[in-house]
């Protein structure tokens, strides 16, 4: 390929197995940018979530499914809930039933009163099911489960917190009826695995995409939307692999099953995908 690209990589199943990016990960990506290439985080993870050492080892991150631009110390987007819709948010959770969630923003990822014992057992179940898992070894980036259970701040009284997304598992209802219950101005993302899928997932600003932080990104380096290369294998990466000039989804994945016309299908992170997969693409 010809030309800067701007690459954008999607994290968990993407570039980082079980929050751990794979040393062949880290040196395809050093290699893409001493090729001249930039490359970018693009997670549904808010900023708060996204390891440090991931960070510097990229040129800017996109969080919160779109919500949250970062380039340098520039912060380029920062959407939340609008304190009315925040507020109304909420009191559909609470009266919806007592279940798992977390409020996430760039500062913080704040959880209700069930929520950490749920997550550390849901990561147990999701390491036990995946088999041996990667470990934290030099040269690989990230600090795994227990970095991500280290980042969550619980709390009894959650009013007034500002934040871009919520997360729920086990609602007494599924999450698109909370959804509807709340209003248009969100967008839910139903969890696609598990026996829970229907019942747990995200709740983000329908109005807000990650391809919306791609294109804020693109418009700040000056890189047109045909060179910008997108990787990811989830539901929420669909319109940013839509949306780019060259979509890379994951093999198997709900991404690659909605791209009907990828570029490359690349192998998941176990496999080091992303370093064959910038090679094929004539990236490095």
């Amino acid at each position: 390929m010809s030309g800067q690209h701007a690459l954008f990589l999607d994290f968990d199943g993407t570039l980082a197995d079980h929050g751990i990016v794979p040393k062949a990960h880290v040196d395809a990506l050093k290699r893409v940018r001493e090729a001249g290439h930039l490359a970018f985080l693009c997670t549904g993870r808010p900023h708060s979530l996204i390891p440090h050492d991931v960070e510097v080892a990229l040129d800017g991150v996109i969080g919160s499914a779109g919500a949250y631009v970062k380039i340098g110390d520039t912060i380029l987007e920062d959407s939340r809930f609008p304190d009315d819709l925040a507020e109304r948010t909420l009191r559909v959770l609470e009266e919806a039933g007592t279940f798992p969630f977390v409020l996430e923003s760039p500062e913080a990822t704040v959880g209700n009163s069930t929520a950490e014992r749920y997550i550390r057992e849901r990561l147990t179940r999701s390491f036990q099911k995946s088999g041996k898992l990667p470990a934290k070894e030099e040269g690989t980036l990230g600090g795994g489960a227990s970095e991500l259970l280290d980042a969550f701040v619980l709390r009894d009284d959650l009013a007034g917190i500002s934040f871009a997304k919520v997360v729920a598992w086990q609602i007494p209802m599924s999450i698109t009826e909370v959804a509807r219950k709340i209003g248009p101005e969100v967008r839910d993302m139903p969890y696609s695995i598990g026996d829970d899928k229907e019942t747990s997932g995200e709740l983000q600003l329908a109005a807000i995409d990650k391809i919306d932080g791609v294109k804020r990104v693109l418009e700040h380096v000056g890189i047109p939307l045909e060179r910008a290369v997108g990787f990811g294998d989830g539901v929420n990466d669909v319109g940013m692999l839509s949306g780019v000039g060259v979509p890379v989804p994951v093999e198997g994945s709900d991404a690659s099953r909605a791209i009907s016309d990828p570029a490359y299908v690349m192998s998941g992170p176990r496999e080091g995908g992303l370093a064959d997969a910038l090679e094929k693409l004539g990236l490095v």
